[in-house]
């Protein structure tokens, strides 16, 4: 099965049938294990994540991405565990439930699919999101876009650098919350 990157964004990107993404009607997961540009996190990376959050008892955490299952299956046993994914036919994108915290590495390309998936999570989280994402996802968080996190009381407030040696570069664990910490500050002015 060949896999053409610029098929897969196009379907991405138009959010239409995930099941027919190649010419086999392969999966997203079958994908996955023949593209090293479709990465997901390693299960100890994600105890390791998981394990800088402070849950509650019974709280709604959900995954928009489950994928192999390596946040969803080390959730603590004390919170109440929700997932999407995609090749299961579960689109996080049609999800309307509401949620305390949301965590996922998401797709970050296109970042336009990136944007929509932090969109989805401002409009059903209550409390927190995390997302793991490469570096140059950073750059989805402009000005605007900041504006539009702030008018909906989403704000970010910690990065936390983390590599895998199989991943270019670094990637960060992005904590967005409802309290202004103030630790970006920008400008909407062009020089």
């Amino acid at each position: 099965m060949y896999l053409n990157i610029t098929k897969l964004y196009m379907y991405i990107i138009n959010m239409t049938d995930w099941n027919d993404i190649n010419s086999n009607g392969g999966k997203i997961s079958q994908l996955v294990a023949k593209d090293s540009t479709i990465c997901m996190t390693k299960p100890d990376m994600a105890k390791y994540l998981i394990n800088t959050i402070q849950f509650e008892d019974n709280c709604i955490v959900m995954e928009p991405c489950k994928g192999t299952g390596a946040f969803y299956d080390n959730l603590p046993n004390n919170v109440i565990k929700q997932y999407c994914e995609i090749d299961e036919g579960i689109d996080y994108l049609q999800f309307n439930g509401q949620v305390d915290i949301t965590l996922s590495n998401p797709p970050f390309a296109p970042r336009k699919l990136f944007w929509q998936f932090m969109q989805k999570a401002m409009a059903t989280t209550t409390r927190q999101i995390y997302w793991l994402i490469n570096m140059s996802s950073l750059n989805v968080f402009t000005p605007k876009r900041l504006e539009e996190m702030k008018a909906n009381g989403w704000f970010i407030n910690n990065f936390h650098i983390v590599s895998d040696k199989r991943w270019f570069g670094r990637y960060v664990w992005v904590k967005i919350t409802k309290t202004n910490t103030n630790i970006i500050n920008y400008t909407d002015k062009i020089f």
